[in-house]
């Protein structure tokens, strides 16, 4: 139920209440581990028109923390009456959940560089983090209720004979639902950082771009892949920006140009180019077939290879 801070004399021990008020002090939150578990809560003290009232919060870890000048809606059981440091009567609200800005907002409009929609989305994130927190505790409580209803005649049934035992149990459930959802969520992300990491850009090696675009040291300038009298038009356009060349494809063009590296076998497109069809250091083919040019090399060459060809046929 909810009341005014000076109603709080008429509850009684057990009764949950809910009060709404500004926070006039905050202390550091602390931290106690309840079967294996941390449990975090943080002392504060709320003030509304009526009163004042000290109130123990639960908090999902540190950073949950609340600070002075907050304004909070907090729903607590009321705990026993109690003397102060001064020998006044107290009684504390304990175990209490809480809404509201857990800090003092001090600009809650729009403004030029943007802190308006930046703290939007800061209160957004811890909002959707804390209904987060109360749908599992909700689902918990629930699978208590259901399982303590379970018939004598059936072979799982909890002992729930006091309110201790029904809340005890509750928290384990919780417990259990919290170390789920971790799991999935560490699995998603693994998995999601797998698939990132096979499709992310792998830009091509120092030692790469050397070999295919050339390089200048103390000795001069060594000439690359593009720069050699054997290279395509075409081929020099496929490998394109040494800053857009991946290491898988950079691989691909010097395995290509020079041969499979420990594969006697293959000797590379280079070496087979300079073989079939050697150039000058112009990249003009040497003794090519010339139109008109009755001694040309290439031409015998050639000449000899169809005679070859006949008599092999003829001898059948």
């Amino acid at each position: 139920m909810k009341i005014e801070i000076n109603e709080m004399k008429r509850v009684e021990t057990g009764d949950v209440v809910s009060i709404e008020g500004k926070v006039i002090r905050a202390l550091k939150p602390n931290s106690n581990n309840f079967e294996g578990k941390i449990v975090w809560s943080q002392f504060i003290v709320l003030k509304d028109s009526t009163g004042e009232q000290g109130a123990w919060l639960k908090l999902d870890g540190e950073e949950d923390k609340v600070s002075k000048d907050a304004t909070l809606k907090i729903k607590g059981k009321v705990g026993k009456e109690y003397k102060d440091s001064k020998g006044k009567i107290q009684r504390s609200l304990n175990n209490c959940t809480f809404e509201g800005d857990k800090k003092e907002i001090k600009s809650t409009g729009s403004t030029g560089n943007g802190n308006g929609r930046e703290e939007y989305w800061a209160k957004k994130f811890e909002w959707d983090k804390k209904v987060q927190a109360l749908i599992i505790r909700e689902c918990a409580i629930k699978s208590v209720t259901e399982l303590a209803k379970i018939p004598q005649s059936k072979s799982f049934l909890i002992k729930v004979h006091t309110e201790k035992d029904f809340f005890e149990f509750a928290d384990k459930i919780e417990t259990h639902i919290r170390k789920k959802r971790e799991t999935v969520k560490k699995e998603r992300i693994e998995k999601a950082e797998e698939i990132v990491r096979e499709t992310r850009f792998k830009p091509a090696s120092t030692a790469q771009k050397k070999i295919i675009f050339g390089y200048r040291d103390k000795e001069g300038w060594h000439k690359g892949i593009i720069e050699s009298r054997y290279i395509e038009k075409h081929e020099i356009k496929e490998i394109g920006d040494p800053k857009k060349l991946s290491v898988e494809k950079a691989s691909k063009w010097i395995e290509f140009w020079w041969g499979e590296q420990g594969n006697p076998e293959d000797i590379g497109a280079r070496k087979q180019r300079e073989i079939e069809n050697p150039r000058d250091e112009n990249g003009k083919l040497v003794n090519a077939l010339v139109k008109g040019d009755k001694t040309s090399l290439v031409k015998d060459v050639l000449i000899d290879d169809i005679c070859f060809k006949k008599r092999k046929f003829f001898e059948r």
